[in-house]
């Protein structure tokens, strides 16, 4: 009954729990809403301790993809896929296995890359569906650069907001994966002082050589001193434990649900700092993705500009309103979401 009344809760219209048996497959697939159109969301696969961690994930996940897409103004609802990763796991069966179960949906459901994912597995699903965003698609794009540019856009955003010229800003990124890098790049091409932390010491190296950006080590990058910091890796990093901590004027990163809990968007704000909610800043992958998927655009680039215009004004109402960037962000994606297409 627990499970019935998180997925009540929450406002979710179909949660389907899947698995195959010969390739071992397990997961869940969460549709938050489709209200505004076929629900987009990625496919993690990762290692949990419960399942039940999975379906929180997938649930957690959908609602704020349907969050994103609102926000952004595209037709286009929220939705998120978890698969249970596991030593017996066989890939390319399961990912095939999978990808016929998106194709069952009839459109109501589109996907792409997530953590944990890789270029082969995407090629699976795509044996299987249309409906699925391959990497390896040039007409696509990379979706992490995407990504990573609204992020810039909306960090752009947030130090104008406070004054702060980019050249010199100093700005922490946490975690150099394949969006983290990209943003590393960006920031880099603008004159940031960069700081950079993974929880691969070699690839962090590797990207800070590429761009002149100091390494640190990751139990240190959280509470480092800087303008920006900007989560790059797994979410839930920012609850009452470490906010009081952080020696930041700003968070804005691309990492998803990097709240532990809705009441940790207030703690940021009480401590002063600015808050850029993170499912207005990531909405770069998701924009390209429904604008090639279902829109049929060429190019996204002019589109990221608008999450710049985006923060500014969610930062002009929580001021004006006087509360968290996070909950005037988020009220406002709900009151597009219920009025739909």
């Amino acid at each position: 009954m627990e499970m019935l009344e998180a997925i009540a809760a929450q406002g979710h219209e179909q949660v389907i729990a899947f698995q195959d048996g010969p390739s071992r497959l397990r997961g869940f697939l969460a549709i938050h809403s489709t209200r505004r159109g076929p629900a987009l969301g990625g496919v993690r696969a990762l290692r949990y301790a419960r399942e039940q961690d999975a379906l929180a994930d997938a649930l957690k996940l959908s609602r704020a993809m349907t969050l994103k897409c609102a926000l952004a103004e595209l037709p286009a609802g929220g939705g998120k896929a978890v698969l249970v990763d596991h030593p017996g796991l066989a890939r390319r069966p399961a990912f095939e296995a999978f990808g016929r179960l998106v194709e069952s949906l009839d459109g109501r459901f589109s996907t792409g890359p997530d953590v944990g994912i890789r270029a082969a597995d995407l090629d699976a699903i795509g044996r299987a569906t249309a409906h699925v965003a391959r990497e390896n698609d040039p007409r696509l794009g990379d979706v992490a650069q995407h990504t990573a540019m609204g992020v810039s856009h909306a960090l752009r955003a947030c130090l104008e907001w406070r004054g702060v010229p980019p050249r010199g800003a100093r700005v922490v990124i946490q975690g150099v994966g394949h969006v983290g890098r990209w943003l590393a790049r960006i920031l880099a091409t603008v004159g940031c002082d960069l700081v950079v932390t993974d929880a691969d010491p070699a690839r962090a190296r590797r990207v800070a050589r590429a761009v002149g950006a100091k390494v640190v080590h990751p139990a240190r990058a959280l509470f480092a001193t800087c303008d920006v910091l900007a989560p790059c890796a797994l979410g839930g990093i920012l609850d009452a434990r470490t906010i009081p901590r952080l020696r930041t004027g700003i968070v804005c990163g691309a990492a998803n649900n990097q709240l532990a809990t809705p009441e940790d968007g207030e703690r940021l704000a009480r401590r002063g700092i600015l808050y850029a909610p993170d499912f207005l800043a990531n909405a770069g992958g998701v924009i390209r993705g429904a604008e090639y998927m279902l829109l049929r655009r060429a190019s996204s680039w002019k589109s990221l500009e608008q999450i710049h215009d985006r923060m500014l004004d969610i930062a002009r109402r929580a001021e004006r309103e006087r509360c968290s960037t996070a909950r005037v962000a988020e009220s406002l994606a709900l009151s597009r979401t219920r009025v739909g297409r």
